[in-house]
């Protein structure tokens, strides 16, 4: 994986797959799955739209800053 991606998917791959940094093989095998399958593209996409709605809103992102700002505030007292 690459990048912020587990974060973005989860690393139970309910929501999508990851296949390792430049690993061709293991790409094509993951188009492939998806192509094969139909009930997997839904479900994957059901549980990535849920995923993204609950952990990336404005309200959490203002939450993760605050606490952010926090722990900077309290690192120089």
């Amino acid at each position: 994986t690459a990048g912020a991606l587990p974060e973005v998917i989860g690393t139970d791959e309910a929501s999508g797959i990851t296949v390792p940094p430049r690993n061709a093989d293991a790409l094509a095998e993951a188009i492939d799955l998806l192509c094969d399958n139909a009930a997997l593209r839904a479900r994957l996409a059901k549980n990535g739209r849920k995923r993204i709605k609950q952990l990336f809103t404005w309200e959490q992102a203002a939450k993760d800053l605050v606490e952010v700002y926090g722990q900077i505030v309290h690192a120089y007292r």
